[in-house]
């Protein structure tokens, strides 16, 4: 059974994600202690290290680990954030992740495999000098790289866009191709830019296939049946006074809604537009990208025009859970707490649907093989039904 360490986890749906595929947690890393909370409820205390990447070395980490995991804080290349990139507090932490990897390097002990995520702006991020940064330093400790996107409102009803990055060790013999310039649904054209403007860099791809083309669910299914007297639910006259404030489209979407279009629901986020705060409906069968719950527009609120008026809430931690593909993750915290744990995760079947096609082959795993556990997976089966 491979063996994954992973840095940056958070409440730990990395390991949600691959766990199931036969892959082993031995070390697991985050700074917040509400994360390791929510971490430790599902997963239990004993590979967990809370505290500083800074603060950790080599000593702490066990021999023999496969694959290493860093899903390293996006705030400084969000456009979220201040765009402060790589030189930013937060997101600068993929250096002392990389300085744990060149020791291991050092002491004969290099993982075979690396994965990195992150949003997407990565790709832009100081002109794209960022992200070459980091691949010149991965390229140095030996591996080759391939850059994908996906998306996971191709695996749940959640528009949320994110970058990986797959190294391999050079030593591993395996099917990668030199890049190519053809643009496709898993390197968009922002990909092949980066690619055709870095050709120095150790670029390779993946024998990828393609992604699923669309969730497998609607965001109502994913919706909680909360009564209508739960303190949850806008007054009536506050829901008024938003919809009095949107802009034409945006009263427009809320009218389709209660004429039963896209099951009647929606999502919403509340923005600051000219100087006062308005509502935002999307357009279409998804919700928006989940977000930690800091700033006046992080929070997405459920629009429900099903019982023929309209019913704001905002989206509770187990809708969260849902969104990224974990229903079953257990949640003893309130919401807030659970809107900062899933909002600052990844999407699990997007993480297994990547992990299980391009590191498959470190489970010994035919193709054949990992399809039907994805499809099982898929379906609620457990990893004992599908080994």
């Amino acid at each position: 059974m491979p063996r994954f360490a992973e840095f940056f986890a958070g409440i730990g749906l990395v390991r949600e994600a691959i766990e199931p595929l036969g892959w082993e947690c031995v070390f697991a890393n985050d700074i917040a202690l509400a994360k390791a909370e929510m971490y430790e409820g599902r997963f239990g205390r004993e590979h967990l290290k809370v505290g500083d990447i800074h603060d950790l070395s080599v000593a702490d980490l066990p021999l023999g680990v496969d694959l290493l995991t860093a899903s390293f804080p996006c705030i400084d290349l969000s456009l979220a954030g201040n765009r402060n990139g790589l030189a930013g507090r937060h997101s600068g932490t993929i250096w002392p992740f990389l300085d744990l990897v060149e020791e291991l390097r050092r002491r004969g002990a290099l993982p075979p495999a690396l994965l990195l995520e992150n949003v997407t702006g990565l790709l832009s991020s100081e002109g794209g000098r960022d992200l070459r940064a980091i691949c010149e330093r991965i390229g140095e400790l030996g591996y080759l790289i391939d850059i994908v996107v996906l998306d996971a409102k191709w695996f749940a009803p959640q528009s949320r866009p994110r970058l990986f990055v797959v190294a391999l060790s050079r030593d591993l013999d395996v099917g990668v191709s030199p890049g190519s310039e053809e643009v496709s649904i898993v390197r968009p054209r922002s990909v092949r830019r980066f690619q055709c403007a870095n050709r120095d860099l150790p670029l390779v791809e993946l024998p990828l296939p393609e992604p699923p083309r669309g969730s497998p669910l609607p965001l109502v299914a994913v919706l909680d049946d909360v009564s209508q007297g739960d303190a949850s639910w806008w007054p009536g006259e506050r829901v008024e006074a938003l919809i009095d404030a949107m802009a034409p489209r945006h009263r427009e979407r809320v009218e389709e809604l209660l004429a039963g279009e896209r099951d009647g629901v929606a999502t919403m986020f509340r923005r600051v537009r000219h100087g006062r705060t308005v509502g935002e409906v999307r357009a279409d069968r998804l919700a928006g990208c989940l977000r930690t719950p800091y700033g006046g527009s992080s929070v997405q609120f459920l629009v429900d025009c099903r019982s023929g008026g309209v019913r704001i809430r905002p989206l509770n931690g187990r809708e969260y859970a849902r969104l990224q593909g974990a229903g079953d993750f257990p949640i003893a915290v309130s919401d807030r707490q659970a809107w900062l744990g899933f909002g600052d995760a990844v999407c699990v079947p997007a993480v297994r649907w990547l992990v299980a096609h391009a590191l498959g082959f470190l489970c010994g795993a035919e193709r054949s093989t990992l399809e039907a556990q994805l499809r099982l997976l898929d379906q609620g089966a457990p990893y004992a039904a599908v080994a």
